[in-house]
Order: structure tokens, then sequence, then C-alpha cells
């Protein structure tokens, strides 16, 4: 499920009518590349304002796309690639998209497919996957085959598989063999799920025996977005691949397919000694259980034990993911039925929230007295997500809903309405309507969606209805209201509705123009124009923007877990990051919470309601970009094209299925494990602070940001151990080369009773540098000196708090930590981080008097 800001609106996409393609991008010219310089803040301001109206201008963007710096041919393309996803080339001016007119910019992008920049050529095959003319396809299948640049080619090829109903898939299928680039290989394998045809899954189940990993990662990928039973025996094979993103991918494949044979590879897999693939695990499992109604051989009592060991689990992702499989387990296992009422009673105010809605789901019907005790609190998102759990439970929800219908709060009203299965909405129609009347506009946004799926109310009567609370919205801060009613009469049957549809493309709000024009073509009408949009911002107002956007600008969130430090990808998406910046320095986030956390998905925050549902009164337009969701990416949160306006969100893994869909304006460059990676739903903004980290601080951390997290694990732990999961340890120790005089001294300074402990972090970076060097000094010191020094490893949680018997009195402040006893007092230790040679370090505690 991606990013979103709820309540939903219905944004559905049309697919532009097919149209003559032109003729397939020339080879690009093998002219060497001149000299770049930087559009000017003045230039660029020209294609913020377009970009922004969405509008098309056929001048301005001719001069453009000939002009003879390479760095404003590629702007334009980025720019078509925005604008032409709205806008139309309106050859006759009669303002609606005849047969043969094609969506704004596919001419001049074609026309850029061919430039001699390698770097104008990715742009232009971007922007062409982005707009999803078909017209563009011949192009696009041209720039696969780019002879100069894998980077054109891969680039090609993600865009054809956003319009995988009109691109043959078969010539999609050919780079996906041997004979082409790994990495254009690579990533025409991931996107292989976008493409619906049988045979798609089947190409991509065959790669998961690839001999090269980067194959069998990408074909993982592309499994865990679609089903596939076919490969699950493949895909249980991979459950103990050496790649960390590839047996996460394999799990989240496996929980898709959701067979029960599935269960035993799983269940080993809840070991792992990485979160993300523990986590996908167990997801995993509850799938499979919710897919056989708890019918499963997992659920007897030793299987469940690994459940609640995993509830307890050092990461926060996998703890609380293995609380829906703790639901499913409660069933039929009374402790697991005892432990998902005691986390719901006394855990974290996440872990609270999701147990109640599990014990709810799967226990409730069975247990009144114990739903009642749950139900007694005010805390918001308990509620909420018992209202959630109610919607599969028919008639059994139906205490819970009216409990908080007429709750003070108003998310939780919306979600009790929200929690009003389809099939149902007849019998509550008198509490809908009654809710129509609501003050606040998210709840009446409800009210109206569950309002339009009444039946048994005649479509003419729902369209006045519809108007009627349109026309209410118009003075509402939030236009979540108004959207809601514009879309359900968009749905309706019948040509009333059309007129109505017709005056709203011209309205005020660019969001209702969309849905309307949009909405007219599903009807069968010619495509409208809606563009350009109602947004009047000066040249200079823009100019500023660019100047501002050309410069290096960071962030910095002051959380209630510590801090996150964001560089913003300004020149990628400036509007998107202005915009944010000013909000910051209106304090508009302090005291916000992340709102929505998905377990090994993203972390999102920046509503001021805290509900999901909260902006700051306006829409941005996006700014997708090229940019990737990898580890780290910072990303606008939509309900549909251009809602942007305040929610954000942080990737924790790859999130490729994201590309092209959400604007990237960040990414973060400090505290993603020791910080984004703990964030619980609830955890708090304190304040957020603009460029308090240097330019210079920015680019020593970028390189390290997007790898996977390194391995938790907490308590005594053994070298073996050690080199065998944790990342780069046998290859550092190896590498390791200290000073063999040192060495020497060291083993004639070590005296019979002396001992070390070592405190360290299998996740942290400082513990992986160094521990790897004591290892290699005890090596020598054991093979060429035969001196052993008894070493207690122990492994600590990011707090530094657990085990907490192992540190009791320790002041173990930092990992890693190294501490030296002889005769049982402490003589000296290491603190993280040496600033000269380790074995120089030990060397002074070792010779301590």
């Amino acid at each position: 499920m991606p990013p979103i800001r709820i309540p939903l609106a219905s944004l559905a996409l049309v697919l532009a009518a097919c149209t003559t393609a032109p003729p397939p991008a020339p080879t690009p010219a093998a002219a060497p590349q001149a000299n770049t310089y930087p559009v000017t803040p003045e230039e660029e301001a020209v294609l913020l304002r377009l970009e922004d109206r969405r509008e098309y201008d056929p001048e301005v963007v001719e001069r453009w796309s000939v002009h003879s710096n390479a760095a404003h041919r590629r702007r334009i393309a980025i720019a078509l690639g925005r604008i032409g996803t709205a806008a139309f080339d309106d050859a006759n001016g009669n303002g609606v998209q005849d047969e043969g007119e094609t969506m704004a910019g596919v001419r001049e992008l074609g026309r850029l497919a061919g430039d001699p920049s390698h770097e104008v050529r990715i742009a232009a095959a971007f922007a062409l996957g982005e707009i999803g003319d078909p017209a563009g396809v011949d192009t696009l299948i041209a720039l696969a085959g780019d002879p100069e640049h894998a980077g054109v080619a891969s680039e090609a090829l993600e865009a054809l598989s956003k319009m995988p109903g009109k691109v043959p898939f078969e010539r999609y299928a050919t780079w996906t063999g041997p004979a082409h680039p790994e990495g254009v290989r690579s990533r025409a394998i991931r996107f292989l799920f976008r493409f619906e045809q049988p045979e798609a899954a089947a190409l991509a189940a065959s790669l998961l025996s690839d001999p090269e990993a980067i194959v069998r990662r990408e074909a993982a990928y592309s499994l865990s977005r679609r089903t596939h039973a076919p490969a699950r025996e493949r895909l249980h094979l991979l459950l103990t691949d050496p790649d960390t993103l590839t047996r996460a991918y394999a799990a989240r494949a496996l929980g898709r397919i959701a067979e029960e044979e599935s269960v035993d590879p799983l269940l080993a897999a809840l070991g792992d000694v990485h979160p993300w693939v523990r986590t996908n695990a167990v997801v995993a499992l509850a799938q499979i259980a919710a897919a056989h109604e708890g019918a499963i051989g997992w659920l007897d009592a030793e299987d469940t034990v690994r459940i609640l060991t995993l509830a307890r689990d050092p990461d926060p992702g996998t703890r609380i993911s293995a609380i829906e499989a703790l639901g499913h387990a409660a069933r039929t296992n009374e402790t697991a039925r005892a432990t998902l009422l005691e986390i719901a009673a006394d855990g974290s105010q996440w872990q609270r929230e999701v147990a109640t809605a599990a014990f709810i789901r799967h226990v409730g019907p069975a247990d009144a007295e114990a739903v009642g005790s749950l139900m007694a609190t005010d805390a918001r998102f308990v509620k909420i997500r018992a209202l959630e759990a109610t919607q599969a439970l028919g008639e059994d929800g139906d205490a819970i809903r009216r409990r908080f219908l007429d709750d003070p709060d108003a998310a939780v009203r919306a979600a009790a309405l929200g929690s009003i299965a389809d099939e149902r909405t007849a019998a509550w129609r008198e509490v809908i309507e009654a809710a129509l009347a609501d003050d606040d506009p998210v709840v009446r946004s409800v009210a109206i969606g569950r309002y339009s799926t009444i039946a048994s109310i005649p479509p003419a009567e729902k369209l006045v209805r519809l108007r009627s609370e349109a026309a209410r919205a118009e003075a509402d801060a939030l236009n979540d209201a108004r959207v809601a009613a514009v879309s359900a009469a968009a749905g309706l049957e019948g040509s009333e509705r059309l007129e109505w549809l017709e005056e709203l493309v011209r309205d005020d709000d660019p969001v209702v123009r969309r849905i309307a024009a949009e909405a007219l073509a599903r009807a069968g009408r010619p495509r409208p124009g809606f563009t350009p949009l109602p947004v009047e911002r000066s040249l200079d107002e823009y100019a500023a923007i660019a100047r501002w956007s050309q410069e290096t600008h960071t962030v910095t969130l002051h959380t209630s877990r510590g801090e996150v430090e964001i560089i913003l990808l300004a020149s990628d998406a400036p509007m998107t990051a202005w915009n944010f910046a000013t909000l910051a320095a209106r304090d508009y986030f302090d005291g916000t919470t992340f709102m929505r956390v998905v377990p090994n998905f993203v972390i999102q925050g920046g509503d001021p309601r805290n509900d999901q549902s909260g902006g700051p009164g306006y829409a941005i337009r996006d700014e997708i970009n090229p940019q990737k969701y990898t580890r780290g990416a910072v990303g606008m949160a939509l309900s549909g094209p251009d809602t942007g306006g305040s929610q954000f969100f942080i990737t924790h893994s790859p999130q490729h299925h994201l590309d092209g869909g959400y604007t990237i304006f960040g990414r973060v460059v400090g505290g993603m494990s020791g910080v984004v990676d703990q964030i619980e739903r609830g955890d708090r903004v304190i304040d957020l602070a603009i460029d308090e980290l240097s330019a210079g601080e920015v680019n020593v951390r970028v390189a390290a940001v997007e790898r996977p997290p390194l391995p938790l694990e907490i308590g005594p732990i053994t070298p073996e151990r050690l080199l065998s999961f944790v990342p780069e340890y046998p290859e550092r120790k190896a590498a390791y080369e200290p000073d063999p005089a040192v060495v020497e001294a060291i083993a004639t300074s070590i005296r019979p009773g002396d001992r070390m402990e070592v405190y360290l972090g299998t996740w942290c970076s400082d513990s992986q540098r160094e521990v790897p060097k004591l290892l290699k000094i005890l090596d020598l010191l054991r093979d060429d000196y035969g001196v052993s020094l008894p070493v207690d490893w122990v492994a600590l949680d990011r707090s530094k708090s657990e085990p907490a018997e192992a540190i009791e009195g320790k002041n173990i402040e930092k990992v890693a930590t190294f501490i030296y006893y002889r005769d049982g007092e402490e003589t000296g230790r290491i603190v993280e981080t040496p600033t000269g040679l380790f074995e120089d370090h030990f060397m002074q505690i070792v010779a301590a008097p």
C-alpha cells in the first residue's frame, strides 16, 4: 500500500486514446558532449510557473528543447513529464483532446530522445513514462536499445513498464535475458510485476534460480508485488539466500501466495538476523493464517512460542508485526490470548493499538467482556484501530461502532463511519445522513463516501444531495468533503451529472478540475482541457524559489527518539522542498506525530491533525523526478495526483513500486538506523530545523545511508557468530594488519588472569569497524605467541541498556567499548572510534601498571 493521506478521493486515472506513434528515436550522435552550464534562476522561474500551472506553452518548449546547453534540454524534458500528465497538445484549439492529439510534449520528447547527451535522453525516457501516452512507446523501445549508455536503456525500460497495456510484453521481455548489461536486465526484471500477463510472473519465477545475485533479488521483488503460486518452492529456497533483500522479498511473496506448505520455511525465517526478513516472515504467516481461517499447523503450542518470542523482538517493526500473528494464535491458544490482552493493556502506545485491534478481529465476538474492558479508553488510535477491526465482523462489530459515532474526537467519528461495509450502508442510512451535518470536513467526507454506496437511493436524488454537500464544503479549510462529493458524483450512473462536471472543469480547485475532466473522459466524452490551473504567483517569486533551490539545504527532525538529518533535493523538487522548508520556518511541524508507521515500509508524519487527514489547507503540484525510492528516501504523501501539502514519509527499505509516483524531495543522511528504524506510531516531532547540518557533513554520510540496516542481536555472542552474519566482519578482519612490534609487546604484557569484556552493537557501524581489529589481534596472539586472552562478548540494543543484567554497573555509553581487567579490577578501556591505531590503544591499557 503506498503512502497516502486519507480519506482517499476517487481520483481514477484515464488512459489516453491511442494515437499514431512518432518514428523511433534516432541513434544518438557519437559526437563528444559539450560542457554544460546551469540554468539561471530567472530561466528556471519560467518552467516552475508552467509546471505549477500544468501549462503547455509550445513556444517555450520549442526554444528550450533546441537550446545549445544540455542542462536546458534536460530541464525541459523533466518539465514536460510533469505538464504532459495533465495537458494535451490541442492542435485545433477546440479545448478537447481529439483523435490524433497526443498529451503535451510527446512530440518534443521524441526529438530529445535522440539527443547527444545521455542525461537528456534519460530525462526524455523518464518523462515519456510519466506521461504514459501510447504515442511514446516506439520511442521508448528504441531508447531501451541505446547503444551508448546503460542508464538510458534502464530508464526507458522502467518507463515502458508504466504502460503495460500499451506495450507488447514479448518486446519488453527480451531485455530480461543474459545478453543485456546487468543494470539494464535487472531493471527490466524488477518491473515485471506491472504486466498482468501470466507470462510475466512465470518469467520472474524462472529467474529466481539465476546464478546472478542481483537477478534473483529483482525477480523476488517482482513476485513480492503479485501472486504467483508456481514460484512457491523456489521462493522457499530464497529464504536462505545470502542477500538480505532477496530473503525479505521471498518472504513477502510467500505471504501473497498464502499456502500452508510455506509455514515451516517461514517459521525458520523468524530467526533471521535481519529485521526486514523477520518482519516480512511473520506478516506472511499471518496472511497464511487469514487465508486458511487459522486452521493451520503452526498454531500448535511450540510454534506459538516462536510468535510470542517475536512479540518481544529487539526491532520495533518486527515486534508490532508479530501481534497480528499472535491474534490468529489467540483463537485456540490460551497463552497467546493472555499475552495479547497483556500487550493491549500494558504495551507501548503502538502495541496497545495493534493488540486491541488483533484481539477484536480474532477473539472479540467470543469475549464481549474483554472487548468492553479494552474499549474503556480515551486513546484515539486504540479506538480507531478497534473500529477498523470491526469491518470484517459484520453485525458483531455494531456495538463498538455505535459506541463511537458521537465521540468528541473527529478522527474517531470518521473511523466509525468508515468501518461500515458497503453492503451494510443501507441499514445505517439514518446514521450516515446525520453525519453529513458534522462540523468536521473529514467526517463529512467519509459520510459522503458511505452515502454514495447506498444502492436504494436513486442516482438523481444522490446527485442533488452531493451537489448540496459540495456547495456547503466550499467554506471548509480542507477540501476533503468537496472532493469526496465531486468524486462520488463522478461515479454515478446516468447523464445528469455530466453538466455539473463540465462546469467543474474550470473550478478554482485544481484537484476538482482533474476529477471532473477524468470523469467526463470515462463517460465517453472527449477529454476536456482543465489547464492552465488557476495558480497565481509572479515570476519574481518563482525566481526567488529557484535561487533558494540552487543552494544546499538540510533539515534536522528533532524527534522524541533523537535526531534525523535530511538533505533536501531542492534541485529535483524545488517547489516541494521550498514548501516544506517554509512550513518548517512557521513551526508548522512542531508537536506533530508520526501518525502512520508500516514496518519495513515507511514512517509518515507532517499532519497537524495527527490522524492522516490533515494538511496546510492547500495542495501543491507533484514534482515527480528520476530519483528512486531507496532506503532513506523522503517523499510527499498523496491521496491522488497533485494533492500533496505537508504530509511526508521516509522509506525503511527500497520501495521501487513508488518510483515515478510520488515526489522524492529529500534523503536521510543521519539517524536512519538509530532513529527512523526505531520510530513507533505516535512518536513526536519536537521541532524541525532548516540548515543545521553543513554541506561538508552531508557529503561524508550520503554513501552509507542506503545500505540495509545491520543485524540487531542482544546478549552474549561469540566471535564465530559475529563473523558469520555481520556484513564485512570477515573482510575487515582479513584486511587489518596491525603493527607486528606492537602485537609482540601486547603478547609479552598479558599476565595470567587478565581478561577482557567487549560491549558492541551488531547494528553499529563503529563496532563493525573496530571489533574485527581486536579479532585479528587475538588470532595473532594465539597463533604467533601462544597467548590466549579470555574475552566475553556482549551485544547490546540501541539504547545501550539491554541486556540489563550484563551491563549493570558498567557505565556503557557508546559501542564498541572494550574493557580490560587485571586481578578483577578494570585497568582501562577503549571507547568507540579511537583516533589512533587500535593496537596502540590496546597496548596502553595492557601495559598499565
